[in-house]
């Protein structure tokens, strides 16, 4: 079953933290879309259970845009919540990772948290690559949420590894 984005996020914050590495917002969304392309790739299927979609600026995840939106390009200093249903109240989402999804994210987080979020977000717009597709897609017709397919996320970072080569997971 996937993982809530908002678990995943919140362990790259804190495996961040522990790496004294500031994180900002952009940074985050772009090392979460290469998370789940290369889990996509090893495992064939999603890391996370939210779509993401084609922004601007790359691929977001709406739930965690929403929730950090609010530190522009400050370094992340929370911790994304979710709400318990049954009461409102906002809680931690808190992870619970196997230990070959721990060492798969931390080698995700040591690859790609090293690299400028401008220049992740240039890898994210190569050309012919799943967020461009979706994304030129819109001068010629309406795309409901601008939703990024799996599929093609997939097959992007399998043809030409997020243009950095193919890295071990």
């Amino acid at each position: 079953m996937p993982y809530d984005a908002r678990e995943v996020a919140n362990f790259f914050l804190d495996y961040a933290d522990s790496r004294e590495v500031p994180l900002t917002h952009l940074g985050l969304q772009k090392i979460l879309y290469f998370a789940h392309a290369w889990y996509l790739a090893k495992y064939n299927v999603p890391l996370i259970g939210h779509k993401f979609e084609a922004w601007e600026y790359g691929p977001v995840i709406r739930v965690v845009f929403d929730q950090l939106k609010f530190l522009n390009r400050r370094k992340i200093d929370v911790r994304l919540k979710k709400i318990d249903p049954f009461t409102g109240a906002p809680f931690d989402a808190k992870y619970d990772f196997n230990d070959n999804t721990k060492v798969f994210l931390k080698n995700i987080f040591d690859y790609y948290g090293r690299i400028d979020p401008r220049a992740l977000v240039d890898l994210t717009h190569e050309a012919g690559g799943a967020w461009e597709k979706v994304w030129k897609s819109t001068s010629q017709r309406s795309v409901v949420g601008m939703y990024i397919p799996d599929e093609a996320i997939k097959l992007w970072i399998l043809r030409d590894g997020g243009r950095e080569g193919m890295i071990r997971h």
